[in-house]
């Protein structure tokens, strides 16, 4: 992409949220700025664990972004941060509501310095209600929208040891999309744009099909566990574990085949109202599917069910997954330098092009390294001169 093609962003973000939002520019040919505090910049940096020396969330985040440090409380802040503001097409701001208002860093603070800029802030709770203006880390969002699963341990309550924070990482996706939507507003000449999302409100609609069900109903979405014998999970002969969905006719019915199961069970299903019949109830059917996949091991389901064009998964481990031959042709993982050592990454899963043919990946993405603090501050400020 040429230069002066390039979207350019400020991000005076912190953490996840806007770091994620500007790495998906970043993949999609942005030049992207972080203005960072010169002791200990973006927190992402110090946040581990540690790969090759580097936070792990700054490696994964700030890669290919370029490092500005000025201290805020500097006498070149307020020009300093007037001349990025006009250089910027794209500011981002990771802030409760008031405390941007306090420090300049809301939306008519911005337009004032750029009246084409588009404005973006995560907070933690959104722009208005009582909570607008309270604190919040990736936890708290998912924690007070009824996702974390608890656990007690020596008596404590404690997030179940495999939950990971989700609203953090999709408040950030939210924004990049809203940011695209404010950058084609804007190109059509409706000015200045504003676009804010919330950890909180990108937690809860992670849980849309809960949420959706719990308001209507007061009771939870059925869970994957209770779907029944044809959306299931069954053990192999090694002891494996794969994942079959022959809910659709088409489906099911070669699935009886490979399976052997009894030839009068093809016949046996409800697909009117939606073409998909889950097996809700069948005690027999699930026993004798559980009892046909302990016949042979995982290798030999693989090939059969891949014959007979039935959905399936082969429950994997992380490591397993991305060294499949699939991840490896999307380009799942990317390469980056660290310190001068090779660093696998986990790449944005979005390709554009003008051909309508996305390309096999014979190698892993060269990925820019992320950014040493600071290491940008003199050629960029004395591009802005």
């Amino acid at each position: 992409m040429k230069p002066e093609h390039r979207i350019k962003v400020l991000d005076l973000s912190s953490h996840w949220s806007g770091s994620v939002a500007s790495r998906h520019l970043v993949h999609l040919g942005a030049d992207v700025v972080k203005l960072e505090n010169p002791n200990y910049g973006d927190g992402n940096r110090g946040l581990g664990p540690y790969v090759a020396g580097e936070g792990m969330s700054h490696i994964a985040l700030n890669a290919g972004k370029r490092s500005v440090a000025v201290d805020r409380r500097s006498a070149d802040w307020t020009e300093t941060l007037r001349r990025s503001a006009r250089w910027a097409d794209v500011v981002i701001v990771g802030s409760q509501p008031g405390a941007a208002r306090t420090r300049g860093l809301d939306f008519t603070s911005f337009v004032e310095m750029n009246d084409r800029v588009v404005y973006c802030n995560i907070s933690g709770y959104g722009e208005t209600g009582p909570w607008a203006d309270f604190p919040l880390h990736g936890l708290n969002g998912d924690v007070v929208s009824g996702l974390v699963p608890i656990e007690m341990r020596d008596g404590m309550p404690v997030p179940r040891a495999d939950y990971r924070s989700v609203g953090s990482t999709l408040a950030g996706i939210e924004a990049a999309i809203g940011i695209l939507e404010g950058l084609r507003r804007r190109d059509l000449g409706l000015g200045a744009q504003c676009v804010t999302t919330s950890v909180w409100e990108s937690a809860m609609f992670w849980q849309w099909r809960d949420v959706m069900t719990m308001a209507n109903t007061g009771q939870p979405s059925l869970a994957y566990a209770d779907l029944g014998s044809r959306y299931a999970m069954y053990a192999t002969a090694d002891d494996r574990v794969v994942l079959v969905c022959p809910i659709e006719r088409k489906f099911w019915e070669s699935f009886c085949d490979i399976l052997d199961l009894p030839t009068a069970w093809k016949a046996e299903g409800s697909w009117d109202k939606s073409g998909m019949d889950w097996g809700h109830g069948r005690t027999l059917e699930r026993a004798t599917i559980a009892e046909r996949f302990r016949q042979h091991p995982l290798g030999y389901w693989l090939i059969h069910l891949e014959r007979g064009g039935v959905p399936f998964s082969p429950l994997y481990t992380v490591l397993e997954a991305v060294d499949t031959e699939q991840a490896r042709a999307v380009g799942v993982m990317g390469v980056t330098t660290v310190n001068g050592q090779d660093v696998r990454v986990p790449n944005i899963p979005l390709h554009v092009s003008t051909s309508g043919v996305t390309p096999g990946a014979q190698e892993p993405e060269r990925i820019p390294p992320p950014p040493i603090l600071g290491a940008d501050t003199a050629t960029f400020l004395d591009d802005l001169r």
